[in-house]
């Protein structure tokens, strides 16, 4: 009986800790796909003329909206793209 429970709560605690990486990728996906549709919708809604390409793709990427601002300011600055 007392193996039971301790499997029990184990296995509770493992879907726990998975839920918790489920649901951080799942943020992290959604604020990539934000980043890159605002990159683009940037681009076509305002006729800025930054420049789409790998670096500017991997830092809106990895940054979501924080990297598509630092995108924009870099190219307003002068800086790159």
């Amino acid at each position: 009986m007392l193996t039971e429970i301790i499997a029990l709560v184990v296995v509770v605690c493992i879907m726990l800790l998975v839920w918790k990486l489920i649901k951080s990728i799942l943020f992290l996906v959604l604020n990539s796909v934000v980043g890159f549709f605002a990159l683009f919708g940037f681009n076509y809604l305002f006729g800025t003329s930054v420049a789409i390409n790998g670096w500017s793709v991997v830092i809106t990427a990895i940054g979501g909206i924080i990297g598509f601002m630092v995108v924009v300011g870099c190219h307003f600055l002068g800086w790159a793209f």
